[in-house]
């Protein structure tokens, strides 16, 4: 079982505000703090089936959130104070930072050092070729949560191999190709998923917000 001592849900010495719910309030969107609710609903759920801290995943999902207000040109300027390299996906896409720069954010601004939790972030909008267990969570949850059927039709499959196989959840949700998705908005190329763990070839796909 996954453990970290100095992030216990919200009164973490390490996260410099009790009122995390409060200060996403005034940083977020309404539809995105919706989204935040519904994710950490989720990981929840996810957690307690895999063996780790559910309050840990918790706390991941609601804070994955944290950079998603920020435009394009800010994203890319943020990037650069943490020296954050971008690959040609992320110049041409800036809102696919949103996750390394969130990361970023919280160990800076809010003083969060669980760096498992901060890997969930970093990695929740493209996965990674290898992450933790928390950070499958997040990306799952983050990809699962119940709107999304409203874009991509019925996830409940997917949804029920995540809480008995992470990877195979993974591997399953990387798999989907471009011209398989139905787009909401092609205007909106803000989502790539990059393949992790178990699959032999990296597939990106767009998804909404």
């Amino acid at each position: 079982m996954e453990t970290e001592t100095n992030v216990i849900r919200w009164s973490a010495p390490a996260v410099r505000t009790l009122d995390i719910e409060g200060r996403l309030a005034r940083q977020l969107s309404p539809d995105t703090l919706a989204h935040v609710y519904r994710t950490a609903a989720f990981a929840r759920d996810l957690a307690d089936r895999h063996g780790i801290d559910p309050d840990r995943a918790e706390l991941a999902a609601l804070v994955h959130e944290v950079a998603d207000g920020y435009d394009d040109d800010q994203l890319l300027a943020l990037a650069a104070q943490y020296e954050l390299p971008l690959d040609p996906i992320e110049a041409r896409v800036p809102r696919l930072l949103h996750g390394r720069v969130g990361a970023e954010i919280l160990r800076f601004e809010w003083g969060i050092t669980d760096e498992g939790l901060l890997e969930a972030v970093r990695h929740h909008v493209a996965g990674a070729a290898k992450m933790g267990t928390l950070a499958k969570v997040i990306f799952l949850a983050d990809k699962l949560e119940p709107d999304r059927d409203k874009f991509y039709g019925d996830l409940d499959p997917v949804r029920q191999l995540a809480l008995s196989d992470l990877d195979a959840a993974v591997g399953r949700m990387s798999a989907w190709r471009l011209p398989q998705l139905p787009l909401a908005s092609a205007a909106r190329p803000d989502r790539v998923l990059d393949a992790a763990d178990t699959l032999a070839e990296l597939t990106r796909a767009t998804w909404p917000a």
